[in-house]
This record gives structure tokens, sequence and C-alpha cells, in this order.
């Protein structure tokens, strides 16, 4: 019995995708392409979003409308060597999901990541060699955060459809920069007062020197003025000496 059911349950489902979705298959500019579309008619679009439909054996995409069956679900397209050149998902006419494309030779050339026909996610793209060429992210079809271009080795950050060459401070880092801002003021202050204090030790230090220097100099006068005086006494008390001893010898013959 639960066989039985399960059967009828995965048939409903194959039933309902097969009456629900048409496969196309488009040869248009050199590419091969299959998908899918939804033969149901679209009545509520975005304006801000870009929709892609099938009419009339060709694929079109246009903004916040469709003119044709919508394409829905698995999208494939080739190039004429059978070589895989684009793989992705449309939800309604619109873009979701990882797509992803690829050159010529195989090697991936774009990576990126859908939500309801936005680019929402990581985005990247390479060079025929499989290198890459630029990261990011991007926020409801915007760039956001940190870009890198490897081959001109520069990083920018996106904000609001803005572009920095660093990431602007929030307010909680603004805060604490004006913390830092506060404690930087402090800190030269702190400087400038240092070295004002040790300038004054310094010309306090030097008029000590020349005051020492004087004063070493005035009783190096006064030592010299001392000596010279002193010799001049020595001298005299010499020649005071030297006539006591004559007048003391001659009385001391004529007795």
């Amino acid at each position: 019995m639960k066989k039985i059911l399960c059967c009828i349950l995965i048939a409903v489902v194959c039933f309902s995708f097969s009456s629900d979705l048409q496969k196309k298959v488009i040869r248009n500019n050199g590419f091969d392409i299959e998908c899918y579309v939804s033969p149901k008619k679209q009545t509520n679009f975005n304006d801000s979003k870009v929709y892609y439909w099938y009419k009339s054996g060709e694929i079109h995409q246009s903004l916040s409308n469709a003119g044709g069956f919508v394409l829905h679900k698995d999208y494939y397209k080739y190039y004429k060597s059978n070589e895989l050149a684009e793989q992705g998902t449309f939800n309604f006419g619109l873009k979701i999901g990882t797509w992803k494309t690829w050159y010529k030779n195989g090697s991936l050339k774009i990576w990126e990541e859908w939500k309801q026909g936005h680019r929402d996610g990581h985005f990247k793209t390479f060079d025929s060699l499989g290198n890459l060429v630029n990261k990011g992210v991007y926020k409801n079809n915007i760039k956001n955060g940190y870009w890198v271009n490897y081959v001109m080795k520069d990083t920018v950050y996106h904000k609001s459809k803005e572009t920095f060459k660093e990431r602007p401070k929030n307010a909680v880092e603004r805060l604490l920069r004006k913390r830092d801002s506060l404690e930087k003021i402090k800190i030269k202050f702190d400087r400038i007062t240092k070295r004002k204090t040790d300038s004054i030790k310094r010309i306090k230090v030097k008029s000590d020197r020349l005051i020492k220097k004087r004063n070493d100099s005035i009783n190096k006068v006064h030592n010299k003025l001392e000596k010279v005086t002193q010799k001049k006494l020595d001298s005299i008390n010499k020649s005071k000496g030297i006539h006591e001893n004559f007048f003391k010898k001659l009385f001391k013959k004529e007795k």
C-alpha cells in the first residue's frame, strides 16, 4: 500500500512539473540554450528587478516587467563545441542561487550569488588561466564591504554606494577613537610639560654651574691677591730682618 502511495505521489509531482513548465531549446549568437519557462501569466513585478522571459524563439530581459513566458528553474548555455558557457537557476523570471560563467577553454570566468533577481552574496571573476582577478560581496545588488582587485593590487571598501580606502568607523569605534584622541592630547600635553620642566632644570643646572664658575674665579683671584700680599709682606719682613742683624753686629763689635 505504501509503495502504491509513493508511486502515485511521484507521478503527481512529475505531472505537475511537466504541466507547469515548458522546455525550450534555443540557438542564438553562436550559443545553444536549454531552459524552462512557466506558462502561468505573471502579474506581480518588482520595479527594481530585471526579469528574463521567452518569446518568439528568443530570450529577452526587461526591468520591472515581462512580455512573454518568464524563465523558471534550470538554465544552461553552451558554446558550439558543447562546452558549458553559463549555468544558473531562475525563479519566475528572476535569477536565484549560484550562477557560473565559463571561458571557451573551460576555465571559470564568473562565480556569483543571486537572491530573487538581485546579486546578493559572494562575487568572483577569473582570467582565462584560472587566476583570481576580482573578489567581493554584493548586498541587495550593491557592492558591500571590501573588494579586492588582484591585478591592480588594490583594495577598496564599499558602503551605502560610497567607496572608501578603509572601512569607516561605526559609532562605538568613533567613540573609542574620540577617547583615544583625548588620550593622545593628554600624552602630548604631558610631553610638553615634561619638556618645559626638563628645560627649566637644565637652565637651573647651567645657572648653578655659571655661579660656581664665577665663585671659583673670584676665589682664585682672592687667593692670588693673598699670595701676592703675603709675598710682599714676607719681602718687607725679610728686609727688616737684615737691617736688624746688621745693627746688632755693629753694636756688638764696638763693645
